[in-house]
């Protein structure tokens, strides 16, 4: 008995080496950069020799993702949220696009880092990601689809010259390193990254079905502000009415705050806004729907004034069924 356990924890140790060996690491490639302009320049022909460091404003193709870093700031945090004494709060804006035929997952907290010119690697740090005022570019990307987003470091406040991390995938297969420079830099999204395929995007109204629901985006609104409920600087409110029906045999659960949020033309992610919620005399459309049901409400966002091309986004991911683009554009 001994004998057979052996063999198979043998036999199994053999299976995860041999499927180590097997992996291909993937090299990244420079295909273009973002000129004064923000458009993106793909180059023609054959890509760019092999670096091991690219710039601010790279485009980088690796396997079937594009990374673009846009630049990096320094938030104070405010009186709430201050770095630690001898600490500075450092924030990377960049950019992640699907150039393949699947999904795929970015996850930050695993995928990328800061290195110092010392060679010291900081881990992603809440406090400076509430700092950046931005969501993190995290979860699952569609073939075709863009997400945008900032993450936050916590790092010595005099040291300068980082350099941002990205690993491809969590098996380590092909690393991106992009010198961060020592002044703060910030570029503009690129218009277009000629993304194919490209993401299916629906209208308002159109009924549209995933597994066994069926979504239906009825209209979107922007409620004024009042007295004492402001939007920030530069944002105004925005609430969709959205309607969704159980058409399977199962029970299904919708949780808006985590299944809903708005994207604009760059890939930026808004997510549930609570004073804007607190402007809207309909709910939100949660709710334990029964075979047949249906729940309409409304869920409330703080989106820039000058945001373009905002799509609401159903995402079923968590529960393995894709997400749905709807266009606000009415």
């Amino acid at each position: 008995m001994k004998k057979t356990r052996f063999m198979m924890i043998f036999l199994s140790a053999s299976m995860v080496i041999l499927f180590a060996g097997c992996q291909v690491e993937k090299q990244p490639q420079k295909i273009g950069a973002l000129d004064a302009s923000s458009q993106a320049i793909i180059e023609e022909g054959s890509p760019a020799p092999q670096e091991t460091r690219y710039d601010v404003g790279d485009i980088i193709s690796i396997d079937d993702t594009i990374l673009v870093v846009l630049g990096w700031d320094q938030p104070p945090g405010g009186d709430l949220n201050p770095p630690d004494e001898g600490k500075k709060y450092l924030v990377v804006d960049l950019i992640l696009a699907n150039q393949g035929q699947r999904s795929f997952t970015s996850s930050p907290i695993f995928q990328m880092t800061l290195k110092a010119p010392t060679g010291q690697k900081y881990n992603l740090n809440n406090k400076a990601n509430l700092a950046s005022g931005s969501n993190v570019p995290n979860g699952e990307i569609n073939p075709g689809e863009l997400v945008r987003g900032k993450v936050g470091f916590h790092v010595p406040e005099e040291m300068t010259g980082f350099t941002f991390v990205y690993e491809a995938n969590l098996l380590g297969q092909g690393e991106v390193s992009v010198g961060l420079g020592s002044v703060p830099i910030a570029m503009e999204p690129p218009e277009d990254l000629n993304l194919l395929p490209s993401l299916d995007i629906y209208q308002i109204g159109d009924p549209i079905n995933i597994a066994d629901l069926q979504i239906q985006v009825l209209g979107v609104s922007f409620p004024a502000e009042t007295d004492f409920i402001k939007p920030k600087q530069g944002y105004q409110f925005a609430a969709v009415d959205v309607q969704i029906e159980n058409q399977g045999s199962n029970v299904q659960e919708i949780t808006s705050v985590v299944q809903m949020y708005l994207k604009d033309d760059t890939g930026e992610k808004y997510t549930f806004h609570l004073g804007a919620q607190s402007l809207l005399d309909t709910g939100l459309p949660d709710d334990e729907l029964q075979p047949g049901e249906k729940v309409r409400g409304e869920i409330g966002f703080q989106v820039p004034e000058s945001a373009q091309d905002l799509v609401f986004v159903f995402d079923a991911e968590l529960f393995g069924f894709g997400k749905v683009f709807i266009s606000l554009q009415e």
